[in-house]
Protein backbone atom coordinates (compact mmCIF):
# COMPACT_ATOMS: atom_id res chain seq x y z
CA UNK A 1 0.00 0.00 0.00
CA UNK A 2 0.65 3.00 -0.42
CA UNK A 3 -0.46 6.91 0.59
CA UNK A 4 0.31 10.22 0.09
CA UNK A 5 -1.25 13.02 2.30
CA UNK A 6 -0.22 16.50 0.63
CA UNK A 7 0.47 18.55 3.78
CA UNK A 8 1.79 16.79 6.44
CA UNK A 9 1.27 19.06 9.08
CA UNK A 10 -2.38 18.13 9.13
CA UNK A 11 -1.64 14.37 10.03
CA UNK A 12 1.49 15.70 12.96
CA UNK A 13 -1.53 17.83 14.87
CA UNK A 14 -3.47 14.59 14.78
CA UNK A 15 -0.48 12.65 16.59
CA UNK A 16 -0.40 15.52 19.11
CA UNK A 17 -3.73 15.35 19.89
CA UNK A 18 -3.27 11.14 20.03
CA UNK A 19 0.10 11.44 21.97
CA UNK A 20 -2.10 12.73 24.99
CA UNK A 21 -4.14 9.77 24.82
CA UNK A 22 -2.02 6.58 23.94
CA UNK A 23 1.38 5.59 23.74
CA UNK A 24 0.35 3.38 20.53
CA UNK A 25 -1.94 4.15 17.73
CA UNK A 26 -3.79 2.10 14.73
CA UNK A 27 -3.89 3.35 11.48
CA UNK A 28 -6.10 1.06 9.07
CA UNK A 29 -5.57 1.85 5.25
CA UNK A 30 -8.86 0.62 3.30
CA UNK A 31 -9.87 0.65 -0.26
CA UNK A 32 -12.38 3.63 0.86
CA UNK A 33 -10.05 5.52 2.75
CA UNK A 34 -7.96 6.06 6.04
CA UNK A 35 -9.01 5.39 9.74
CA UNK A 36 -6.82 6.23 13.05
CA UNK A 37 -8.37 5.27 16.34
CA UNK A 38 -6.14 5.55 19.67
CA UNK A 39 -8.08 4.72 23.15
CA UNK A 40 -6.44 6.45 26.41
CA UNK A 41 -4.95 3.73 28.91
CA UNK A 42 -8.04 4.60 31.50
CA UNK A 43 -10.33 4.03 28.60
CA UNK A 44 -12.32 6.83 29.27
CA UNK A 45 -11.72 8.48 25.99
CA UNK A 46 -11.29 7.48 21.93
CA UNK A 47 -10.00 9.47 19.40
CA UNK A 48 -10.94 8.17 15.49
CA UNK A 49 -9.82 9.69 12.42
CA UNK A 50 -11.79 9.12 9.16
CA UNK A 51 -10.07 10.19 5.73
CA UNK A 52 -11.80 9.07 2.90
CA UNK A 53 -9.32 8.37 -0.27
CA UNK A 54 -9.99 11.79 -1.85
CA UNK A 55 -7.74 13.83 0.74
CA UNK A 56 -4.63 12.01 -0.60
CA UNK A 57 -3.14 13.13 -3.61
CA UNK A 58 -2.14 9.81 -4.27
CA UNK A 59 -3.71 6.57 -2.79
CA UNK A 60 -3.00 3.23 -3.45
CA UNK A 61 -4.42 0.51 -1.21
CA UNK A 62 -6.60 -2.44 -2.85
CA UNK A 63 -7.17 -4.25 0.73
CA UNK A 64 -7.63 -3.63 4.22
CA UNK A 65 -3.91 -3.21 6.35
CA UNK A 66 -3.63 -2.81 9.73
CA UNK A 67 -0.56 -0.96 11.34
CA UNK A 68 0.18 -0.08 14.55
CA UNK A 69 3.00 2.76 15.55
CA UNK A 70 4.32 3.92 18.55
CA UNK A 71 2.79 7.63 19.00
CA UNK A 72 6.73 8.80 20.56
CA UNK A 73 8.27 7.26 17.30
CA UNK A 74 5.40 9.41 15.06
CA UNK A 75 5.94 12.62 16.95
CA UNK A 76 9.85 12.79 16.65
CA UNK A 77 9.80 12.17 13.14
CA UNK A 78 7.26 15.16 12.55
CA UNK A 79 8.74 17.17 14.65
CA UNK A 80 10.76 18.90 12.60
CA UNK A 81 8.10 19.62 9.48
CA UNK A 82 8.35 22.30 7.05
CA UNK A 83 5.38 24.40 5.40
CA UNK A 84 4.32 22.30 2.79
CA UNK A 85 5.80 19.17 2.82
CA UNK A 86 4.32 16.15 2.10
CA UNK A 87 4.24 12.43 3.82
CA UNK A 88 4.33 9.08 2.13
CA UNK A 89 3.33 6.33 4.05
CA UNK A 90 4.20 2.29 2.54
CA UNK A 91 3.57 -0.70 4.06
CA UNK A 92 5.30 -4.01 2.45
CA UNK A 93 3.51 -6.52 5.67
CA UNK A 94 6.01 -6.76 8.15
CA UNK A 95 7.33 -2.61 8.10
CA UNK A 96 5.84 0.88 7.60
CA UNK A 97 7.90 3.51 5.84
CA UNK A 98 7.29 7.40 6.33
CA UNK A 99 8.90 9.22 3.82
CA UNK A 100 8.87 13.79 4.58
CA UNK A 101 9.40 15.78 1.79
CA UNK A 102 9.07 13.36 -1.61
CA UNK A 103 10.15 15.07 -4.44
CA UNK A 104 12.31 17.93 -2.57
CA UNK A 105 15.96 18.57 -1.67
CA UNK A 106 15.57 17.52 1.81
CA UNK A 107 13.98 13.99 1.78
CA UNK A 108 13.65 11.91 5.10
CA UNK A 109 12.53 8.39 5.02
CA UNK A 110 12.05 6.57 8.23
CA UNK A 111 11.34 2.83 8.81
CA UNK A 112 9.19 1.10 11.52
CA UNK A 113 8.36 -1.97 12.45
CA UNK A 114 4.62 -2.51 12.61
CA UNK A 115 3.19 -3.71 15.87
CA UNK A 116 -0.50 -4.93 16.89
CA UNK A 117 -2.60 -2.43 18.21
CA UNK A 118 -6.51 -2.93 18.33
CA UNK A 119 -8.87 -1.11 16.26
CA UNK A 120 -11.05 0.96 18.12
CA UNK A 121 -14.50 1.52 16.83
CA UNK A 122 -17.03 4.52 17.90
CA UNK A 123 -20.07 2.31 16.45
CA UNK A 124 -20.36 0.16 19.93
CA UNK A 125 -21.27 3.84 21.71
CA UNK A 126 -24.38 4.83 20.52
CA UNK A 127 -26.35 7.42 22.58
CA UNK A 128 -29.55 10.17 23.25
CA UNK A 129 -27.85 13.19 23.21
CA UNK A 130 -30.52 16.04 24.06
CA UNK A 131 -28.06 18.54 23.36
CA UNK A 132 -25.77 19.48 19.66
CA UNK A 133 -24.52 22.61 19.66
CA UNK A 134 -21.90 24.16 16.98
CA UNK A 135 -19.26 26.08 17.98
CA UNK A 136 -16.48 28.07 16.78
CA UNK A 137 -13.20 25.89 17.85
CA UNK A 138 -11.14 28.80 18.59
CA UNK A 139 -13.79 30.01 21.37
CA UNK A 140 -14.27 26.92 23.17
CA UNK A 141 -10.54 26.53 23.13
CA UNK A 142 -10.12 29.77 25.13
CA UNK A 143 -12.03 28.69 27.33
CA UNK A 144 -10.73 25.65 28.28
CA UNK A 145 -7.13 26.60 28.74
CA UNK A 146 -8.71 29.13 30.96
CA UNK A 147 -10.43 26.30 32.96
CA UNK A 148 -7.29 24.28 32.80
CA UNK A 149 -4.88 27.14 34.72
CA UNK A 150 -7.39 27.48 37.22
CA UNK A 151 -7.10 23.62 37.53
CA UNK A 152 -10.86 22.70 37.56
CA UNK A 153 -13.24 20.15 35.68
CA UNK A 154 -14.92 21.50 32.69
CA UNK A 155 -19.01 21.33 32.95
CA UNK A 156 -21.17 21.84 30.26
CA UNK A 157 -24.67 22.43 30.41
CA UNK A 158 -27.41 24.27 27.91
CA UNK A 159 -30.60 25.06 27.26
CA UNK A 160 -32.82 26.20 24.78
CA UNK A 161 -31.17 30.09 24.64
CA UNK A 162 -27.22 29.56 25.16
CA UNK A 163 -24.50 27.12 25.71
CA UNK A 164 -22.52 27.83 29.05
CA UNK A 165 -18.56 26.22 29.78
CA UNK A 166 -17.70 27.06 33.31
CA UNK A 167 -15.03 25.65 35.28
CA UNK A 168 -16.17 23.38 38.47
CA UNK A 169 -14.30 23.05 41.19
CA UNK A 170 -11.46 25.84 41.30
CA UNK A 171 -11.92 29.36 39.44
CA UNK A 172 -14.81 30.96 38.55
CA UNK A 173 -14.03 30.85 35.15
CA UNK A 174 -17.60 30.72 32.95
CA UNK A 175 -18.24 31.67 29.10
CA UNK A 176 -21.91 31.64 28.03
CA UNK A 177 -22.55 31.42 24.18
CA UNK A 178 -25.77 32.89 23.42
CA UNK A 179 -27.32 31.49 20.25
CA UNK A 180 -27.39 34.03 17.70
CA UNK A 181 -23.93 35.43 18.94
CA UNK A 182 -20.97 34.83 16.56
CA UNK A 183 -19.27 32.42 18.35
CA UNK A 184 -22.21 30.10 18.48
CA UNK A 185 -23.15 28.98 14.91
CA UNK A 186 -25.96 26.28 16.04
CA UNK A 187 -27.84 25.17 19.36
CA UNK A 188 -30.58 22.26 19.37
CA UNK A 189 -31.75 21.15 22.63
CA UNK A 190 -34.38 18.60 23.22
CA UNK A 191 -34.16 18.49 26.70
CA UNK A 192 -31.94 20.75 28.72
CA UNK A 193 -28.67 18.97 29.69
CA UNK A 194 -25.44 19.24 32.59
CA UNK A 195 -22.61 17.17 32.48
CA UNK A 196 -18.60 17.93 33.84
CA UNK A 197 -15.96 16.38 31.70
CA UNK A 198 -11.79 16.23 32.46
CA UNK A 199 -10.27 19.93 31.98
CA UNK A 200 -7.24 18.23 30.80
CA UNK A 201 -8.46 16.01 28.12
CA UNK A 202 -10.50 18.38 26.09
CA UNK A 203 -7.51 20.21 26.40
CA UNK A 204 -5.65 17.95 24.39
CA UNK A 205 -8.14 17.45 22.03
CA UNK A 206 -8.34 20.91 20.99
CA UNK A 207 -4.99 21.23 19.64
CA UNK A 208 -7.13 20.13 16.49
CA UNK A 209 -8.29 24.12 16.64
CA UNK A 210 -5.03 24.55 14.22
CA UNK A 211 -6.54 22.37 11.37
CA UNK A 212 -10.48 23.23 11.92
CA UNK A 213 -12.52 26.01 12.44
CA UNK A 214 -15.73 24.57 13.67
CA UNK A 215 -16.53 21.86 16.59
CA UNK A 216 -20.13 20.15 17.02
CA UNK A 217 -20.31 18.90 20.73
CA UNK A 218 -23.30 16.97 21.83
CA UNK A 219 -24.14 15.81 25.41
CA UNK A 220 -26.79 14.90 27.42
CA UNK A 221 -27.15 14.98 31.30
CA UNK A 222 -24.38 13.08 33.19
CA UNK A 223 -23.33 11.38 29.78
CA UNK A 224 -20.22 11.51 27.90
CA UNK A 225 -19.47 14.15 25.19
CA UNK A 226 -18.94 13.83 21.39
CA UNK A 227 -16.69 16.09 20.08
CA UNK A 228 -16.51 16.34 15.70
CA UNK A 229 -14.51 18.47 13.85
CA UNK A 230 -14.93 18.99 9.73
CA UNK A 231 -11.34 18.34 7.77
CA UNK A 232 -12.02 18.87 4.05
CA UNK A 233 -14.09 15.54 3.19
CA UNK A 234 -12.91 13.97 6.72
CA UNK A 235 -13.89 14.29 10.05
CA UNK A 236 -12.22 13.68 13.65
CA UNK A 237 -14.61 12.31 16.50
CA UNK A 238 -13.90 11.96 20.10
CA UNK A 239 -15.94 10.45 22.83
CA UNK A 240 -15.10 11.28 26.36
CA UNK A 241 -16.80 9.72 29.67
CA UNK A 242 -18.62 12.42 32.19
CA UNK A 243 -17.05 12.88 35.78
CA UNK A 244 -19.23 12.23 39.21
CA UNK A 245 -18.88 15.84 40.50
Amino acid sequence: MRAVIPEAKLFKEIIEAVGGLSEEVSLNFAPEGLKLSALDLDQTSLLVVNFPSDMFVEYSVEESVNIGISVNNLKKILKHLKKGENLVVEFDGEYVKFTIGAGSVATRMYKFRNIEVPTQELSGFEMNFTVTAKIMAQALKKVIEDIEASGGSTELSADQNALIVRAVGAGKVEAKFTTGSLALISLEVAEPARSAYDTAKLANLLSITRVSDIVTLQFANKMPLRAEFVVGSGKIEYLLAPLEV
